[in-house]
């Protein structure tokens, strides 16, 4: 008999649930789905783990969004009226850096399966509007950690804290 690969299962899962497969009418393997409470923020996460599937991981509702906007450049405007025309040049627009700081209280188990955030070569930030889930409502974004922590020595519960650093051409310019 082949062994199991992975499979996407839909549920609705407000509590632990137990998925049972079945192969001809055989049980061959059951896993325990644990929901997470969902995030009423907006801020989730969807990257590849260390096998290849996207998991998904919602951020609470605490974070903070930071701009840096640098100039592009500007360009020679022609004046023709020295009264009313103001300024002898034309902005063309800027490029945005915007960076949002999340965190999320985890405890290790989920903070072991959280690691591969760090490692992950593509992470997508939801922006859609909350009732699609289409390619357009994901933005690739970049990663990056406060503290690359894999275990904690001791306690159950923790912070994880990441940067997510979003694409510049996620800003508007006039070229």
């Amino acid at each position: 008999m082949s062994s199991i690969g992975y499979y996407r299962y839909k549920t609705i899962a407000d509590t632990e649930k137990v998925i049972n497969w079945t192969v001809n009418y055989i049980n061959v393997a059951s896993k325990t789905v644990k929901p997470i409470d969902y995030c009423d923020g907006g801020l989730i996460l969807k990257y590849l783990d260390r096998n290849g599937q996207y998991r998904f991981y919602p951020f609470n509702s605490y974070y903070e969004k930071r701009d840096n906007p640098k100039l592009i450049g500007k360009v020679n405007k022609f004046i023709t009226n020295i009264k009313t025309d103001q300024s002898g040049e034309n902005s063309i627009g800027y490029n945005n850096e915007r960076q949002i700081f999340a965190n999320a209280d985890v405890t290790n188990e989920e903070l072991e399966k959280l690691t591969d955030i760090y490692t992950s070569p593509r992470v997508y930030l939801y922006i859609g509007d909350g009732t699609t889930d289409i390619v357009s409502d994901w933005l690739a974004v970049e990663i990056q950690v406060q503290n690359s922590i894999v275990k904690r020595s001791r306690g159950n519960t923790g912070r994880i804290d990441i940067t997510i650093t979003l694409p510049t051409h996620y800003s508007i310019t006039m070229i």
